[in-house]
């Protein structure tokens, strides 16, 4: 069977992921980073969306605002009064005057603070401060403006890397611990199974899993009992197909 068949076969047929015990581990590895790529992909997809719609709405507001710079640590500008700017859920505040402090902003969840001394980002109540003396270097609102262009070209890239070797992380853990539990079940039911054996169908049991989840992340659809209903899934697919193959001595 191809790779294709072999996926499709894992979705439903047990006696299928039972006669593919004997494949390479090599051959598996991929198989599991396939997985991997079909978990990650509605995440990769919704998490860059975000990052790129709150850049872009950052660069919009930014544009709104009026001529600024930053020098000596101070924020410097014309303006006098602050200036809030909401875009995709997020606040942005600009302010020379001093009025908002780091609280303020945090209050305000997700938003975006240029302060009278610092940058302040607030992320689902989560604060990050940044001095405006830990600078490189004096800088202007197109300086602010060039440099989100910049960083939306890396920023997206790297987080994707890091989601998705994240996800082949916890794929190959499940398959490790789906393959351990496979060790109690061959002995309940008395099979001649080897722990290669075990994780090579454990990679393939958690396919079907796999997909159903990935569909319900790109539907943004919430599951109940997510964790428990993966891990019975899983563990239902490896015992049926642990019950399909030989006994005793007839296993390889």
């Amino acid at each position: 069977m191809n790779l294709f068949q072999r996926f499709f076969k894992s979705t439903y047929s047990p006696q299928a992921i039972g006669k593919m015990r004997f494949q390479g581990i090599g051959k598996t590895i991929l198989y599991v980073f396939l997985l991997s790529v079909i978990a990650a992909l509605p995440n990769l997809y919704h998490i860059s969306s975000g990052v790129v719609n709150t850049m872009n709405s950052f660069q919009s507001a930014v544009k709104e605002f009026p001529a600024f710079s930053i020098k000596d640590g101070s924020l410097q500008t014309d303006a006098k009064k602050a200036i809030e700017s909401q875009s995709f859920g997020f606040v942005i505040v600009f302010d020379p005057s001093g009025s908002y402090k780091t609280k303020q902003i945090e209050d305000k969840r997700n938003s975006v603070g240029i302060l009278k001394d610092k940058f302040v980002i607030a992320i689902d109540g989560q604060v990050q401060e940044m001095p405006y003396t830990m600078l490189p270097e004096d800088m202007s609102k197109d300086d602010i403006l060039s440099l989100v262009d910049q960083n939306k070209s890396v920023i997206v890239p790297v987080l994707c890397v890091l989601l998705f070797l994240a996800t082949a992380a916890g794929k190959f853990i499940d398959v490790s611990v789906l393959a351990v539990i496979g060790l109690i079940i061959r002995n309940g039911q008395k099979k001649m199974l080897s722990y290669k054996h075990l994780w090579v169908m454990s990679a393939y049991s958690i396919t079907l899993a796999t997909v159903f989840f990935a569909i319900m992340d790109a539907l943004e659809a919430v599951v109940p009992s997510q964790f428990l209903l993966n891990w019975f899934v899983n563990f239902i697919m490896l015992f049926l197909a642990i019950k399909e193959t030989p006994a005793s001595k007839a296993a390889r």
